[in-house]
């Protein structure tokens, strides 16, 4: 089920990134504008993850956690589809962005708490390739329904998509969770203190990696919500139906390799 639940979640956040560009260009948003929402969501992120990751090991109803984040997007995608103006999509950006911080730990943590240590490498991988294969169409039901029909409906797409998501979750049995190996205790390990964030930092491979990871998403991270700013210029209509070839393209390259990862990671 949580695999399933990563399907859904792609298709709830995959339009709230590079398409959210095209639609705020066809509102004669200013590339300054539009940089700006972008940047005001991620930044919120960014400040957020930190403490949603420790926010989602301290609480034990983790799959009641991600049904409140679900909805919280939910609502911010309606909000910037009904009232495409400054204020109000900035704060759909700060509620969308600080909601999604908990999306990626909570599915850890949920992940591990079910299969436990041994098989969480392979869950692992087989989240992500769900993850990617539910991008992969949930970009190219956007693409059509930016063509076919209009730009907004993308978003009431996403705010639809909630709905199957909180069901699937309620699938999720709270028993089916153990609470300490989701919070990282070894079997049998009851009531184990949690660790300062700082005790990451002396973990040098991890520091390396961590470096790595910043450094690829200052390259990587700006290019298709860039794109989507000159798709709109360009394209018009079909400026969505480019983007989704776009998401496509690397979603599903994701979908066909994740797993082998998750399968030798422990290796």
């Amino acid at each position: 089920m949580a695999s399933i639940v990563n399907f859904l979640l792609a298709d709830v956040q995959t339009g709230l990134g590079p398409f959210l560009a095209i639609y705020l260009a066809g509102y004669k948003w200013n590339e300054g504008s539009v940089g700006l929402a972008l940047t005001v969501g991620g930044v919120a992120g960014i400040l957020t993850q930190t403490p949603a990751g420790g926010f989602v090991d301290a609480v034990r109803s983790k799959r009641s956690l991600v049904g409140v984040a679900v909805a919280a997007l939910a609502a911010g995608a309606l909000r910037i589809a009904l009232v495409p103006s400054f204020r109000p999509v900035m704060g759909a950006q700060v509620l969308i962005g600080g909601t999604s911080s908990i999306f990626l730990p909570a599915i850890c943590a949920m992940s591990l708490g079910i299969v436990g240590r041994a098989a969480f490498d392979t869950r692992q991988g087989r989240n992500q390739t769900f993850n990617s294969a539910g991008s992969v169409i949930a970009a190219v039901s956007m693409g059509l329904l930016g063509y076919f029909v209009s730009d907004r409906s993308i978003f009431f797409f996403v705010a639809a998509f909630a709905v199957p998501t909180t069901l699937v979750l309620l699938l999720i049995r709270p028993t089916d969770i153990d609470y300490e190996v989701a919070r990282g205790a070894t079997d049998g390990e009851k009531g184990g203190k949690a660790e300062s964030v700082w005790a990451l930092f002396q973990d040098h491979p991890l520091v390396i990696f961590l470096v790595c990871a910043v450094m690829f998403h200052f390259a990587n991270a700006a290019m298709l919500p860039l794109l989507g700013e000159m798709l709109a210029k360009g394209q018009g209509r079909s400026s969505m139906m480019f983007m989704s070839a776009c998401v496509v393209t690397t979603q599903f390259v994701i979908t066909l390799i994740a797993s082998w990862p998750g399968r030798t990671a422990g290796t």
